[in-house]
């Protein structure tokens, strides 16, 4: 395991308690997924990040900010949530197979066209779903997204990298040592059944000081680390991670024959770098791009007023 692993990783989560919800299955495949359902109106995703992020906190946050007018979906993506069951590996773990899941869930609610809400990761599967099923999106929302392109994918490793002290590094060097003998699976496993283990502290220890990176304001970090801790499912994000660099994945052509409206909007020191985002803004040609200053990668922890006003103006111009 390496630092790596981490370069498409977004914090999350609250409890799925502040929200009781019955959530709803549906198959794609063999495969078991869930989703939970909130409001009236228009059928808007809401995609998460990571991948391997248990929907929670921020996105219990903007559907409150929604759910009075459109029907807010937030799909629980393979190998998270409610959906962690889903094996772990090179064949389950794919871009193409996270698109066929919403496409399958589309499907099964029945739904024509949907608004896509897509947080980091969850913003390239957007992209990803909308190149694929062009005619079933009618809008796109794109919250610091991850790039379409892995030509700027290394930035943000290089980004967060620099933004770490020197005691920081020195820090999960350290820490790395004492958990790098076992696998994702492994400490996964661990932090569920024991997370007094030795290796799992400094596992946590570890991802603690990588977090940090994303926020400007640090001290708001650690709110809901924990249940980041406990509930995030680490594993699929390397297989994502070789998927974009090993086979040079690369969206922005197709994007730029796209005609569906898009919202993109992020913090202006999200570690991911501007370079990401304009590139989004070149290739979706009928987009609007907004930055919000003094602003890391965790938009609505560091800037939730700004955050919400640019959402709320945008589907008010653009509704469906």
């Amino acid at each position: 395991m390496t630092n790596r692993v981490f370069v498409i990783l977004i914090l999350s989560t609250l409890s799925f308690a502040t929200h009781a919800q019955d959530v709803k299955k549906f198959t794609n495949g063999s495969v078991e997924l869930f989703y939970e359902e909130f409001g009236k109106g228009p059928p808007i995703y809401i995609l998460t990040g990571g991948p391997g992020e248990s929907p929670g906190h921020p996105y219990y946050q903007i559907i409150d900010c929604l759910k009075s007018t459109y029907t807010c979906v937030l799909l629980h993506q393979r190998a998270s949530g409610r959906s962690r069951g889903v094996p772990v590996n090179a064949s389950t773990i794919t871009i193409a197979n996270y698109v066929s899941d919403i496409e399958m869930l589309r499907k099964t609610r029945n739904d024509g066209r949907v608004l896509l809400l897509g947080v980091s990761w969850g913003g390239l599967l957007a992209m990803s779903y909308a190149v694929a099923h062009p005619t079933s999106v009618s809008n796109l929302i794109l919250v610091c997204s991850a790039p379409p392109s892995y030509t700027v994918w290394p930035v943000l490793y290089d980004n967060q990298f620099v933004r770490r002290s020197d005691a920081e590094l020195d820090s999960m060097e350290m820490l790395q040592k004492i958990f790098s003998t076992k696998t994702e699976r492994q400490l996964d496993s661990l932090k569920r059944a024991d997370p007094s283990r030795p290796e799992v502290k400094a596992y946590k220890a570890f991802i603690r000081i990588h977090v940090r990176t994303m926020y400007y304001h640090r001290d708001r970090a650690g709110k809901h680390f924990d249940e980041l801790f406990a509930t995030f499912n680490f594993q699929p994000i390397p297989f994502i991670d070789n998927e974009v660099m090993e086979r040079k994945m690369d969206i922005t052509r197709d994007l730029r024959k796209l005609t569906i409206p898009a919202l993109i909007v992020y913090g202006r020191q999200d570690d991911q770098g501007e370079s990401t985002f304009f590139m989004q803004k070149e290739a979706l040609r009928f987009s609007e791009m907004y930055v919000i200053e003094q602003c890391g990668h965790e938009i609505v922890d560091d800037q939730p007023e700004a955050f919400f006003r640019i959402l709320r103006g945008y589907l008010k111009r653009n509704k469906n």
